[in-house]
């Protein structure tokens, strides 16, 4: 009996230790977040989904060539928190954006955060974090 309670106890042990990573949480280790950006652009898709919603963006460059970029931006349940809907972002919308850049200077990032939001043509704001109650 006592054999097989140290063999079930093992054995929990080690599924628990195997299992720990699949509770990590990925950083964003990727973005410079020291320095945040601002960029303008025309909303080409924004996908609202889970872990993150997506915001795909065209940007024009100080030489004239569009960028397509990708941002990453908080998950649903943030962003329905800080006012935002499936709805708030709409193809064609022109907007800028503050978020933290690539480190490798590929045109993606992440806004989101106390520096994360969104500026629309017309002046609105619709920030990334959730507004206080």
């Amino acid at each position: 009996m006592k054999r097989i309670l140290i063999t079930v106890l093992t054995l929990v042990v080690a599924l628990l230790m195997g299992s720990a990573t699949m509770f990590a949480h990925h950083g964003n280790s990727a973005y410079n977040e020291v320095s945040p950006i601002t960029i303008t652009g025309v909303v080409t898709e924004f996908v609202w989904s889970n872990p993150h919603c997506q915001i795909y963006l065209d940007v024009t460059d100080d030489k004239g060539n569009v960028v397509h970029w990708g941002i990453e931006s908080q998950s649903p349940g943030i962003l329905v928190r800080a006012g935002w809907t499936r709805k708030s972002l709409q193809e064609g919308d022109h907007i800028t954006i503050t978020l933290a850049a690539a480190k490798n200077g590929a045109p993606v990032g992440f806004s989101g955060g106390a520096t994360g939001k969104v500026v629309f043509a017309d002046g609105r704001i619709l920030t990334m974090t959730q507004k206080s109650q």
